[in-house]
């Protein structure tokens, strides 16, 4: 490699002189000197060099110009000279996968990140719930506890005072006849019916309250009050109740007309079902 660009520089010089000969500008002959290792270095200007030494010699009519032309020609389309140099190596396919898996891994260390974060704000967030629910549930517990002992002093002062009067009707045992079924059964055989029966029904409620404990409220109804008496009361007693409240009703709120046996059952039976009967103890209760 060395020799051949030695001959060609030599042949680049030669070109030169018989093309500054050729023109007949020149006076003295110019000494050209070009060493191998300067030549592998300046292959541009030397290049460069021979396109002008080749227009030169295209002017003049010496043969030997296209023969110098032809030799830059070559040397222009050689590749060793063009400065350029383009290498191929093999790679096996294996030295690809790890920069995938390093972008992979990146990939995957996002998605836990991301999970990671929200993990956090659902801790943080069921953190306040929690906090939240019990506060929540401590309060509906003190409310709750709040009620059940204004309601169990309600019912002790209940107990301990039973009620005067039943939506309007005085039920005190003093305001009472000694005999309510005697007293009942006159003002019915002197056609006032409602007054005996709101005697009967009076009479009734202040037994209930004073003498069997029923635990009946001022603004207790007609039902409440029978299914308060339910399980206070003996059978036969528990029915003469509802059978004065059925006919309370029917006459008071309905308007019929009771018969005068009817009325008769109903104040001879008070005595006999209510005044007679006992309070059902604790193991008769249903």
């Amino acid at each position: 490699m060395r020799s051949l660009r030695a001959d060609l520089a030599s042949a680049l010089a030669r070109a030169a002189l018989l093309a500054a000969c050729a023109c007949g500008s020149v006076a003295a002959s110019a000494q050209v000197a070009i060493s191998a290792e300067d030549a592998a270095s300046s292959t541009q200007a030397a290049a460069s060099a021979a396109a002008v030494v080749a227009a030169s010699a295209a002017r003049s009519s010496d043969p030997r110009a296209a023969r110098i032309e032809s030799a830059v020609d070559k040397l222009r389309t050689d590749p060793l000279l063009s400065g350029k140099h383009v290498e191929h190596r093999l790679r096996w396919k294996g030295d690809a996968e790890p920069e995938k898996k390093k972008r992979q891994h990146v990939d995957d260390a996002s998605w836990l990140a991301w999970f990671a974060s929200l993990a956090r704000f659902i801790n943080d967030v069921s953190r306040f719930l929690l906090w939240g629910i019990v506060a929540v549930l401590v309060a509906l517990g003190l409310v709750s506890a709040r009620h059940v002992v204004q309601l169990r002093a309600f019912r002790r002062a209940k107990i301990a005072s039973p009620v005067s009067h039943v939506r309007d009707l005085d039920v005190r045992p003093e305001s009472l006849p000694d005999d309510v079924g005697a007293a009942a059964w006159a003002l019915w055989q002197s056609g006032d019916v409602p007054a005996a029966l709101s005697l009967l029904y009076r009479g009734a409620l202040s037994r209930l309250i004073h003498k069997f404990d029923v635990p009946i409220t001022a603004s207790a109804t007609e039902g409440e009050c029978l299914d308060l008496a339910r399980g206070r009361l003996e059978t036969t007693a528990l029915r003469y109740v509802t059978q004065v409240v059925r006919a309370w009703e029917a006459n008071i709120y309905g308007g019929r007309t009771l018969s005068n046996a009817m009325g008769e059952a109903l104040c001879t039976g008070f005595g006999q079902r209510l005044d007679a009967s006992a309070p059902v103890g604790a193991e008769g209760a249903t």
